[in-house]
């Protein structure tokens, strides 16, 4: 979900405005997609560790729309879809975790899910994972490991699509992807549309997955 705020400077538009463009965008998106695919899982990286060191005034900014489309998630009861926060939300206070909770619980029956990641590192979850495991066991599996991962209960992403030009993985899901086909396009985030997303869905379906075999 990447150039929010470039968004907002090519535009000359208030980035908290346009910050809140783009959390619509990933609700309406969702939706649509859910509804026109056999997609089950979407992982959203909305707030990387990492952003929580910018300017204070900038991570203000955030957190306000975070809010925000946290309330409008409340009031909207039409979502065909669960939706599920993950990452580190230490950093939120306790009346916005309430309500996160509270949104989980009222989605959680459906058969399809938004992850919404939240003050998440690819390599703090690789850590934090390897310090729990080790007070468990001495050894350990794969399937151990993953099981204490951050996504470690959903399936590896087959599609990861990336927007605003930049074509690196920004400390996203690195024991995950292994298998994953990258798709990364030029266009800012709250510029992204339906149509841009199947067309990336129709190169999918051309590519022959052998897994290394």
């Amino acid at each position: 979900m990447d150039g929010n705020n470039r968004w907002s400077i090519k535009n000359n538009i208030d980035k908290y405005d346009a910050y809140n463009v783009g959390a619509k965008k990933l609700i309406k998106l969702s939706q649509k997609i859910f509804e026109i695919s056999e997609v089950n899982y979407i992982s959203a990286f909305a707030l990387s560790s990492h952003n929580l060191n910018r300017p204070l005034k900038s991570v203000k900014i955030i957190l306000k729309v975070l809010e925000k489309s946290i309330d409008d998630f409340l009031l909207n009861k039409n979502y065909n879809f669960s939706i599920n926060f993950r990452g580190d939300l230490s950093f939120l206070n306790n009346e916005l975790i309430k309500k996160i909770k509270i949104i989980e619980k009222m989605t959680c029956n459906k058969k399809k899910t938004l992850v919404i990641l939240l003050n998440y590192s690819g390599r703090n979850e690789i850590l934090t994972a390897i310090n729990k495991i080790s007070k468990i066991k001495k050894s350990f599996t794969k399937k151990d490991f993953i099981n204490c991962l951050t996504m470690g209960d959903l399936p590896d992403p087959e599609i990861l699509i990336r927007t605003g030009g930049y074509n690196r993985l920004s400390d996203f899901s690195l024991f995950n992807i292994s298998f994953t086909d990258f798709f990364f396009i030029k266009k800012l985030w709250p510029e992204i549309t339906l149509r841009d997303i199947e067309i990336i869905f129709s190169k999918y379906k051309n590519i022959e997955r052998k897994f290394g075999k």
